[in-house]
């Protein structure tokens, strides 16, 4: 099933072309990454695929264009933000956030407490949310998302601030989903390394599409250094 289709995608702010031209498909049980430097228009791109943002161009996501998704189905889609943005002096407890963010699904002590053992967290949910480390919000975050089971996940930069063995931990969880579940997943990263070994394929912008293609393929030296602009090292991991 085609869970994302975007052609022609073209987005102005503040008077400034962030994209021009962007094309992106994605399958389910596909693992896209969208790889760019800083300003490329990678989470711009996320922002039109969740209907947040105007733009010229066709672009529809399960099958509808982003707008006119109805409630239900927005809830197939999960997002994992680089940092989730509300007021963190609000007088929550981690669980109360999971509630306001998942409703009825977080709504007894089991489901809360499966929801954050997925990333290992579970020792967070009676802490207040304003005593929560950036990594530990994040995890929180990526838990409710992988909560609604979605058919869709988009991630941008998902593992800001969180540990490695806890990074490595949510990888394997959301490559198991994928194959299990037939989950679509659209992934920005700047960790080329994760981009080698999770992605099915690789989709370069640079304002423009730059390339398009396997890891084995994209993630060359002469075509990253001409993405990045400067030298690149990669760490190419092996599944033995």
């Amino acid at each position: 099933m085609r869970l994302i289709t975007a052609s022609g995608v073209e987005v102005v702010l503040g008077g400034r072309a962030v994209l021009q031209g962007v094309s992106l498909e994605l399958q389910s049980g596909e693992t896209v990454a969208l790889i760019g430097p800083n300003g490329a228009g990678k989470t711009t791109l996320l922002r039109v695929l969740l209907g947040l943002l105007p733009y010229r161009g066709r672009v529809e996501v399960l099958g509808k264009p982003p707008e006119r998704l109805t409630r239900a189905e927005r809830q197939q889609i999960g997002y994992v933000p680089q940092a989730l943005q509300f007021d963190r002096t609000t007088p929550l407890l981690t669980r109360e956030l999971l509630w306001a963010l998942l409703g009825e699904r977080a709504q007894t002590h089991a489901q809360l407490h499966a929801i954050l053992d997925a990333v290992d967290a579970t020792h967070l949910l009676e802490k207040p949310v304003r005593t929560l480390s950036g990594g530990e919000l994040q995890r929180v975050v990526i838990a409710a998302a992988l909560a609604q089971q979605p058919k869709l996940l988009l991630l941008d930069e998902p593992a800001t601030g969180i540990d490695v063995g806890v990074r490595l931990q949510f990888y394997e969880l959301i490559e198991r989903l994928r194959a299990e579940q037939e989950m679509g997943v659209l992934i920005v990263s700047h960790d080329l390394s994760v981009v080698s070994r999770y992605a099915t394929r690789v989709v370069c912008i640079h304002h423009r599409l730059i390339c398009t293609g396997s890891p084995e393929e994209i993630l060359q030296m002469p075509i990253l250094e001409e993405l990045y602009g400067h030298p690149v090292g990669i760490y190419q991991h092996r599944h033995e």
